[in-house]
């Protein structure tokens, strides 16, 4: 069947049956899986697909473990970016318009997208579209939009704020934000070209005086003045004289702007060029000494101040710009610098930073063997890896005076508070890297007055929020860290801002929620959304979202509201059955901002048994190994691809993209070729239903125990999210065991094959739900393959396995003797296999193995020696030196398993010499080596357990 007619058949068939639209049932357990809901300003893209999927495959995989699952889906709309695209719409701008007809709208369509308002019409609608066609598994009478444009969502969201101001997360004051200076306006991630995840950092701006003016320098590390010894500049580059205040100072040309925005006074004056400035004198602050100025390869007139104080004990780049010069006297006087007067610079030592001792940044040079300045990669390796140690273990010297003894992280704030407190410094911001806005502006810092930040520096809210992360699954494990991280990291978080689309704060309508903060707790609304759309604005009370979501009056808030309290009791208890929610999965890019956001929210908003229970993050998807990108023309949106397709092959290639924390890979020569796949699958299950021998043979309790082992894995698999690796072993290496199992019993028995497809049916219906149902009801099974369980199996009897195995393996070393010896049609072939003592040997070296498998020789020597026949020392000792050094190593450190097993060789070979025989076209025997006939002994010698002696004539 055309893939497109089968999705439709089969989305027909569940919509006709409600199949996903999720009612609590008291008697059943609950999985409430959710993702982050897209950005309404374009279609869906492959980006988007790939989480949807893993949040998709869950739902089904979580229903088939007999879960009654709600998976809901939304989408955002508050924020800039769709008021900035419409503004741009409406001023004709090309880009913005190519931009949409590469989308495949028509000019008029296009016009009407000068109103922000269109583009929350037409995308979600849209995106509903592709999703369906993609399978997606979504309660959709739960679906909603963001910002005031929704008065059910709107309410819900100045239901929240309010809440929080009550609790006191909320604080009012100036901070630095990121600030777009073409439309004069805070800058959230959402809002960003580029740049996302970068904040405000706090520098220490040290003024260096002259006879008329400062130098200024931003540093980090304002405990390490005490070891200035000089002051760089960039040489080639030009600078700025500016009054800041009452000073005059000397600057890089953008930073005016820059002070400014941060609540100074500047007036410009002039330019000054760096040359100039090279072999001055200033006097350093703290210090109080007068230092030279000057020029160096690292400085860079355009970056921050456009100056730097020199460390040369503690700064990789200080130490290496100072040998730099020093080695050079013909720079030096190229600069018009005094040689000697450079060359008797040598670095201070100010603290002691442990096994890196008192000078670091020379040490560290020497033992990367850094060259010049040029070496950035050593240079930065060099300078990450010794401000962490300083910062973590370094303890100040007695020539940093007043903060002698002190840990670096002390002395820090010592210091710049005492700086600035004499007029020496100044608090200074910059962006920790640049970030564009959606108005392609560069971006700067501003102090903002009266703004309204979310606390998430708070300590006693971290330590909440830490405690709740603590409580958490989350997939992978190794993401912890990373949250860990964050929630220390994280400051308190600007909130709001004066433009776009979104929810007004309640108590100042002049501000609107912005697109990170009214985001965080929008999971348990939708529990009662399909009930609160239905309701007038007046209707959306604070008073029915505390008897919702809290322990409010549900009499007080059923007045309030025109309803009556037994809807009110209900909507509480659809959202007590649901919430928390069991697992939200997202990229990892989020964990930063998002994923981290919400947690500190739910843990304001929520009691203990509504926090968050799981999160899952994955990374960012690839195309054939490359990022995707327009300009590379590898950027694909859901609906081209369902369109070139189909659902079940663009979700069979990204399920094999990846899995975990890794960028999953787009491999267009797989989508290419899955299409065939699943319709030989089709075809496979059409073709044998009802087939299959009725006789029983040996190798049938061998498959069994096969598709228990597969289908095992499979499930931990799954159960993990690992949901390529259950594909794998279901789809493709279970059928390799069945060719196998063809092999050896010429028919699958009647029942076996059954089984077979059942197991492969429904271990896919995750991933290829569509071609699972075909496949299920091509096989005469009723109801939804959807409603049945997902295979579990069980561990196998390692006996049966190993003994097929044996088998197996046997044949393959016989046709490789075959084809190296030449050998088309052997007469004869003999297993000779392993002597009782061989045995006996293998079994005491499980024994003694340790927890990585390994076995001391020695050890295993004095112990199996003894108990070797006599005629068989020198073997026996040949034998364990060759089992300990050679084939342990190539086993791996589960070998012990295989081995303690009672597996009788002779017995397993004899009762398959008929299948060699049909093979081998030849005679075939089996023997012990201890029998083996004298023409039979050489060889017989070289049997291992498990790796039988063949003999070919």
């Amino acid at each position: 069947m055309n893939p497109k007619a089968l999705q439709k058949k089969w989305q027909k068939k569940w919509e006709e049956a409600k199949l996903f639209e999720s009612e609590p049932k008291e008697d059943q357990e609950k999985y409430f899986v959710n993702c982050p809901y897209p950005y309404m300003n374009g279609y869906l893209h492959l980006g988007h697909a790939f989480t949807y999927l893993r949040a998709d495959m869950v739902s089904r995989y979580q229903r088939m473990k007999n879960k009654n699952v709600l998976f809901p889906f939304a989408f955002h709309c508050t924020g800039t970016p769709i008021v900035a695209a419409a503004q741009r719409v409406k001023e004709g701008e090309k880009t913005q318009i190519k931009a949409l007809k590469q989308m495949g709208l028509s000019d008029s369509l296009i016009k009407k997208f000068s109103k922000p308002e269109e583009w929350t019409n037409h995308f979600p609608g849209k995106a509903i579209k592709d999703l369906k066609e993609f399978g997606a598994s979504v309660d959709w009478r739960r679906s909603f939009i963001t910002t005031s444009l929704n008065p059910s969502y709107d309410n819900f969201i100045r239901w929240q704020f309010n809440q929080l101001l009550a609790k006191e997360y909320l604080i009012k004051g100036s901070f630095p934000v990121v600030w777009c200076p073409k439309r004069e306006t805070v800058v959230g991630d959402h809002d960003r070209v580029s740049g996302e995840g970068e904040t405000p950092q706090e520098y220490t701006l040290l003024k260096f005086k002259g006879e008329e003016h400062f130098l200024v320098a931003a540093t980090l590390r304002p405990e390490t003045v005490f070891g200035q010894t000089n002051i760089w500049v960039d040489g080639e580059g030009t600078y700025v004289k500016a009054k800041v205040g009452e000073e005059i100072w000397v600057m890089s040309q953008k930073m005016p702007q820059k002070l400014r925005l941060q609540g100074h006074e500047v007036e410009e004056l002039n330019e000054v060029e760096g040359r100039s400035l090279v072999g001055q004198r200033y006097v350093a602050p703290q210090i109080n000494r007068e230092v030279l100025v000057l020029p160096s390869k690292f400085c860079d007139a355009s970056i921050g101040s456009g100056i730097v104080t020199s460390v040369p004990s503690d700064s990789p780049d200080d130490y290496q710009g100072l040998v730099d010069l020093q080695n050079s006297s013909s720079d030096c006087e190229s600069w018009g610098l005094d040689f000697e007067e450079v060359k008797a610079i040598q670095p201070i030592p100010i603290l002691d930073s442990g096994e890196m001792g008192t000078l670091p940044a020379p040490k560290l040079c020497n033992d990367l063997g850094v060259k010049d300045q040029t070496e950035r990669n050593k240079l930065d390796k060099a300078k990450q890896e010794l401000y962490m140690h300083s910062f973590n273990h370094g303890v100040m010297l007695d020539s940093a005076d007043y903060v002698a003894g002190k840990p670096v992280e002390e002395a820090r704030d010592i210091v710049k508070n005492r700086l600035v407190e004499k007029g020496k410094a100044a608090i200074y911001y910059e962006l920790t890297g640049p970030v564009q806005s959606r108005w392609l502006a560069d971006c700067m810092v501003k102090i903002v007055d009266n703004q309204w930040f979310l606390e998430y520096s708070s300590e006693d809210w971290t330590k909440l929020t830490e405690e709740a992360l603590a409580s958490m699954e989350l997939y992978p494990s190794k993401s912890r860290s990373q949250f860990e991280y964050v929630l220390q990291w994280l400051k308190n978080w600007a909130c709001v801002r004066e433009k776009g689309l979104g929810t007004r704060l309640p108590w100042d309508e002049n501000w609107v929620i912005e697109s990170l903060s009214d985001s965080t707790i929008y999971m348990a609304f939708y529990t009662v959304a399909h009930y609160l759309k239905e309701l007038d604005e007046e209707q959306l009370t604070e008073s029915l979202f505390d008897a919702i979501f809290g322990e409010g009056n549900t009499k007080l808030a059923a007045e309030e509201s025109g309803i009556t309290q037994a809807e009110v009791l209900k909507w509480r208890n659809e959202f007590n059955y649901w919430y928390p929610y069991d697992l939200r999965i997202s990229g990892k890019d989020l964990i930063q901002n998002h994923l981290s956001f919400s947690l500190f929210n739910h843990t304001a908003m929520f009691e203990k048994d509504k926090w968050p229970k799981g999160f899952a993050v994955n990374g960012w998807v690839l195309v054939n190994g490359e990022k995707m990108s327009k300009s590379k023309g590898n950027f694909f949106t859901l609906k081209e691809l369902n369109e070139k397709y189909g659902a079940d092959v663009v979700r069979f290639t990204l399920c094999n993209a990846g899995e975990g924390l890794d960028d999953p890979n787009w491999e267009l020569s797989f989508a290419e070729t899955a299409g065939k796949k699943l319709n030989n699958w089709l075809s496979f299950v059409k073709e044998n239903k009802g087939k299959g021998r009725t006789t029983s043979h040996p190798v049938d309790d061998w498959f069994r125990e096969i598709m228990a082992s597969i289908s095992y894995q499979a499930n931990a698999a799954s159960e993990r999210l690992k949901f390529r690796t259950s594909t794998r072993l279901i789809f493709f290496e279970l059928s390799q065991y069945f060719k196998w199992y063809l092999q050896r019993t010429g028919e699958a028995h009647q029942d076996i094959l059954k089984e077979y497809i059942s197991i492969v049916t429904r271990g896919i219906a995750p991933i290829v739900p569509h071609t699972a149902e075909e496949a299920w009801s091509i096989s005469g099974e009723e109801d939804f393959v959807l409603n049945q369980p997902f295979p579990e199996g069980h561990e196998p009897d390692l006996t049966l396995v190993t003994g097929e195995d044996l088998v197996k393996q046997t044949l393959e070393d016989t046709r490789a003797i075959l084809n190296i010896a030449g050998i088309d049609n052997p007469k004869e072939i003999v297993f000779i296999v392993a002597p009782e003592w061989k045995w006996n040997a293998i079994h005491t070296a499980g024994q003694l193995a340790d927890g990585r498998g390994q076995v001391k020789l020695n050890q295993l020597i004095s112990s199996v020696m003894p108990n070797i026949p006599p005629e068989s020392k020198k073997l026996g000792a040949d034998f364990l030196k060759k089992w300990v050094l050679r084939d342990i190593p190539s086993l791996g450190p589960d070998w012990q398993n295989k081995y303690s097993l009672q597996i009788d060789e002779e017995e397993i070979l004899s009762e398959s010499i008929e299948f060699f025989s049909k093979v081998f076209d030849c005679e075939i025997s089996v023997v012990n080596a201890d029998r083996a006939r004298s023409r039979h002994v050489a060889k017989g010698n070289q049997s291992s357990p498990l790796r039988p002696a063949i003999f070919v004539s």
